[in-house]
């Protein structure tokens, strides 16, 4: 027996043909029954003389092939079932005359969608957008580590993801950027010698590098590096000229007791760095780095074991401008070895950076460090390296393009050699392409390919070459940068690539192939054993990434600075924005790995920290460079993403905050409530930083203009939530001000010295739209705690999205109700609902 949402997919045709030849009237003359509906309670309002919010329903289209047009009916119908319309100070119609309006509306906006659907699909044929592409260059080619994305044109979202086929358009210029991405790909899975390059080992000194003696001499002293002998400073050498000393000669029993003390953090020009090292391939290498941790005194001349631990991170780089993360460590005072396996390109080079020392500029040169014994300082001695470590000669990426065939050398670069150059060009095509467009192709498909390359060898152009232009033709073809899916019921191949490009952002596995052409695939319980294998491997956190980058914003969080005078303890500190990147990729993966309830997202009593991120809080529960799970104390306003730093500084400029920017965030982002856009011509509330006014005062005024004033009395409160909580997330009882009072003493990550004051207090307090009120983040937090339906609404509405290519629409509600009642037992557990979500129609059909 067919369930609800099985038999509406099933039937559309016979509604569809229904609608055409059986129906009295069509959908557009079904609406014009409403017109005594809104004559009696709408008209007064929405009509041609007075349009409020913009809507003249006197001359509304009915017909709905319109999307415009068609969602303004959709929201007349929201309105009204919602009670928000009419007005409260208007009379409200009976009972029956709006659950007549609503059944009436209702089928006919589903009926029209319906027919749209059996001809359409729910979803537009849409590309590969740039995540999804390098990722799939990355498993054609078996290049992992490949990074493209950044060279491809930033991707149009709509409804708030890069996966709508509605925005992801294709041009010339698309199209030729991803031949340049393609041929660049191709060239960088191909090896480039003969013969397997031989791992390299050696060790490099602190001493040996002009990177780090360079800040010896570079001052002031207090960003200074320090030449060490085991504890003792070498003073003559840094009051010297650097050719009064000549380090080549120096005694081999002193090395193992030299070292260079850092008390800065990278940046340029000071970017202590193995310089001496420069990758001579890509590949693995293995790396063991030396160090303690030491103080310096606050006279600059003797040194001492260090009073903590410092975490430090290692980074690789060909310049030092852009610095590519590698690894965390946490130095002791008793000097360690710390080894480590990274993956290096050609040419780069390693920087251990000690992220929580200041980074320290001009004219005040200040160390928020400092304390009566002294300064932190990381002693650095030695790096060690080994590699490139490769298993198999030529690679596998080289295998995928030219299987077994001889290779010779050529200059500097390689030559494959084929004796029948035709014949393996086609054997080679034709495996390619299989393996790129994740089925079999024929004869007639390989043709053309073909064609290109051999047309390239008629005009003199060598195998490869001519065989890397076939290969950069089928990256750049639709059948790869498109997905195929035909309208209706999804075939199992589809399936397999919708279900992997939801949960791993890539192409199908050899598994999940194997499942699609036999059809096992398209089983219930053999789809629900494959949805829960993608999600316990490792490529899943390409979901979390690519997911939270688009529902929460999360990729621009660099996308501004906190402003240097009135936030100078947050100035140039990567270590806190990566780390709070990291807490939120990590938290959503405890709620997806536990099944966590819809509710974690307002609140918990956990989150993840590293010592970093745990300062900013305020919680002294988590030491050194390693997130990790912490218990949060009670009285934490903690606890949820809702007020991890990563949002709280992804919803705000860098100069101060904005409740209107919070609220439009939290109620479209956490509750699936979407504010209209502000009306024409009207100016946005300027930020006042010298603390004449506060943000509730400019809000009031702003707000005073009837256009305005409904839509605030929604966004506002739920952002004034949100004001304890400053542009990096920062707990604060008062704003910060360049203007009249106390002020603050202090010094920043900068090095600069305080220059704001303290403004006026904080009022987080607010009423909701339906009357509730609060008095802080935490009464809102218990209310929305409440909400648990709404979020998870929004929560399945998000996945949905994302997962299919398609916002969810006015016909889909039915399908999203199922989803929830099958995952209410499980608290609405974000697991739970990801299995309902692909189980369901709307993920089986396009």
């Amino acid at each position: 027996m067919f369930s609800p949402v099985s038999k509406r997919f099933r039937l559309l045709s016979t509604i569809l043909l229904t609608l055409l030849c059986c129906s009295r009237i069509g959908a557009t003359e079904a609406l014009f029954e409403l017109e005594g509906f809104f004559q009696g309670h709408c008209y007064d309002c929405h009509d041609s003389d007075t349009q409020e919010a913009g809507l003249d329903l006197t001359q509304l289209p009915r017909d709905l092939r319109d999307p415009q047009v068609y969602e303004k009916w959709v929201l007349a119908h929201d309105r009204v079932v919602a009670g928000e319309m009419p007005p409260e100070k208007k009379p409200r119609p009976a009972e029956h005359e709006i659950e007549d309006f609503r059944k009436l509306l209702a089928k006919e906006l589903i009926n029209f969608e319906d027919a749209r659907i059996v001809k359409e699909g729910r979803a537009v044929k849409r590309r590969l957008n740039r995540y999804e592409y390098e990722n799939a260059l990355r498993e054609l080619l078996e290049l992992p580590l490949l990074e493209v994305k950044d060279s491809l044109p930033e991707d149009p979202t709509y409804h708030g993801y890069n996966k709508i086929g509605k925005a992801l358009d294709m041009s010339y210029v698309q199209l030729s950027r991803y031949l340049d991405v393609a041929d660049y790909a191709l060239r960088a899975a191909m090896i480039h010698q003969v013969d397997k390059p031989q791992p390299m080992q050696g060790r490099y000194y602190a001493w040996d590098d002009n990177h780090f003696w360079n800040t010896v001499y570079l001052g002031p002293i207090m960003r200074s590096n320090f030449p060490l002998i085991d504890y003792e400073v070498q003073l003559d050498i840094m009051r010297g000229e650097r050719s009064a000393y000549d380090r080549s000669k120096r005694p081999e029993s002193q090395k193992p007791y030299e070292s260079m003390a850092v008390m800065a953090s990278n940046f340029e020009p000071i970017n202590g760095q193995f310089s001496q090292f420069k990758a001579p391939h890509d590949g693995w290498y293995n790396l063991t780095l030396s160090a303690k941790t030491v103080t310096i005194s606050n006279t600059f001349d003797k040194a001492s074991r260090g009073m903590r631990s410092e975490p430090v991170r290692i980074y690789s780089s060909t310049h030092a401008s852009k610095l590519r993360p590698l690894h965390a460590i946490d130095v002791t005072p008793d000097r360690q070895e710390f080894e480590m396996r990274v993956w290096l390109f050609e040419g780069e080079t390693i920087h251990p950076d000690a992220t929580r020392f200041p980074r320290i500029r001009p004219p005040d040169f200040g160390n928020p460090l400092a304390v009566p014994q002294g300064r932190p300082a990381v002693a650095f001695s030695w790096l060690e390296v080994e590699g490139p470590l490769y298993q198999e000669w030529p690679t596998a990426s080289h295998r995928v393009l030219f299987d077994d065939l001889p290779i010779i050398e050529h200059g500097d670069d390689i030559r494959v050699i084929s004796r029948e150059s035709a014949v393996d060009a086609k054997r080679l095509l034709k495996r390619f392409m299989q393996k790129a467009y994740n089925r079999g192709v024929t004869d007639a498909e390989v043709q053309p390919m073909l064609d290109v390359v051999v047309a390239a060898m008629d005009k003199g152009v060598d195998f490869t070459e001519a065989l890397i232009a076939g290969y950069t033709g089928v990256l750049a073809s639709p059948a790869f940068i498109y997905f195929e899916e035909d309208a209706g019921k999804l075939e199992a191949l589809a399936v397999a690539e919708r279900l992997s490009y939801f949960l791993w952002n890539s192409p199908p596995d050899a598994e999940l192939l194997q499942l699609a052409n036999t059809g096992e695939l398209m089983l219930p319980h053999v789809l629900e054993q494959q949805t829960e294998r993608l999600l316990n491997d490792d490529r899943s956190e390409r979901f979390i990434y690519a997911f939270l980058d688009y529902w929460l914003d999360l990729r621009h969080i660099r996308k501004t600075a906190p402003d240097p005078v009135l936030y100078p303890d947050y100035q140039l500190d990567d270590m806190l924005e990566d780390s709070m990147l990291w807490e939120t990729r990590l938290y959503f993966r405890e709620m997806l790995d536990h099944n966590l309830g819809v509710r974690t997202i307002v609140d918990s009593d956990f989150t993840i920290l590293n010592e970093r991120l745990a300062n900013h809080y305020g919680i002294n529960r988590a030491q050194g460079a390693q997130m990790q799970r912490v218990t949060l104390p009670a009285d934490s306003p903690r606890g949820g993403i809702l007020t991890q730093a990563s949002v709280l500084k992804v919803t705000a400029d860098g100069n101060n905050t904005s409740p209107i920017v919070r609220g439009v965030w939290i109620m479209e982002r956490l509750l699936g409530m979407h504010p209209p856009p502000p009306p024409p011509n009207i100016e946005a509330v300027e930020t006042d930083t010298s603390g004449a006014t506060t943000i509730r005062e400019q809000l009031k005024l702003h707000s005073n203009s009837p256009s305005c004033v409904n839509c605030h009395l929604k966004i506002d409160p739920v952002g004034f939530s949100l004001e304890n909580f400053d542009v990096m997330g920062g707990w604060r009882d008062y704003y910060r001000s360049t203007g009249d009072g106390e002020l603050i003493k202090g010094t920043g990550h900068n090095g600069l010295f305080f220059n704001f004051s303290r403004g006026q207090p904080v009022d987080a307090s607010g009423q909701l739209w339906d009357g509730r009120e609060f008095a802080d983040i935490y009464e809102l937090k218990t209310i929305l705690v409440g909400e648990e339906k709404l979020l998870a609404k929004n929560m399945t509405n998000q996945l949905v999205t994302y997962a299919t290519g398609a916002p969810v629409s006015f016909g889909d509600r039915p399908e999203v109700e199922q989803i929830l009642e099958k995952s209410e037992y499980s608290g609405y557990g974000i697991r739970t609902l990801i299995h309902q979500i692909v189980q369901s129609e709307l993920f089986l059909h396009k």
